[in-house]
């Protein structure tokens, strides 16, 4: 029995083989095409279809789509597949990271003249140098959200997280003094 089920799943193979693959494309509202399988079916007011390349059985609204293509070619792959991951580079730096020195500042003094600028006729002077770039505070609390209050103002410090996983919101009692008699 199960050497004739064998022999028919031969059969079947070597059947199919022959047969060319059609794929379809969905025309849909907005100028996209999505790519099916198989024909897609109209059951009431969806269109069903299983999704190119994955395999997804998948529905649309039937006015969304606007017409149907056969196509005897497999669609060429555009940008990434449905579960492809591309790699964007490393890990941006966190608000703690380490600053590079600045270089050195030069003298950036200008001479004294008079003299058309831009819109206006001005005298010369001098320009301050740059100051040094200090980084701000992390704004980012222990548990990863943003702080939002003002600095300076109540809320504006992030509390410290006690061993159990909550904030501490009050100083830690003191231990009674043995009385000495």
């Amino acid at each position: 029995m199960t050497r004739a089920a064998g022999l028919i799943f031969a059969a079947i193979l070597a059947a199919s083989e022959g047969v060319a693959t059609t794929y379809y494309a969905l025309e849909v509202r907005g100028g996209s095409r999505i790519y099916s399988l198989d024909q897609p079916v109209r059951k009431g007011r969806v269109v069903v279809f299983h999704r190119f390349p994955d395999g997804i059985f998948m529905s649309l609204t039937g006015s969304e789509v606007e017409k149907v293509v056969s196509l005897s070619e497999p669609p060429a792959q555009e940008g990434l597949a449905p579960g492809q991951s591309m790699y964007i580079g490393p890990a941006m730096e966190g608000p703690h990271a380490v600053i590079a020195p600045a270089a050195p500042q030069t003298d950036m003094t200008m001479g004294s003249g008079y003299g058309y600028y831009g819109s206006y006729w001005g005298g010369g002077g001098s320009v301050p140098p740059p100051r040094p770039a200090v980084p701000p505070p992390s704004r980012i609390g222990p548990n990863g959200f943003p702080i939002l209050a003002p600095l300076g103002s109540p809320g504006s410090v992030a509390p410290t997280i006690g061993p159990n996983g909550f904030p501490i919101l009050a100083a830690p009692a003191t231990a009674p003094r043995p009385r000495l008699m």
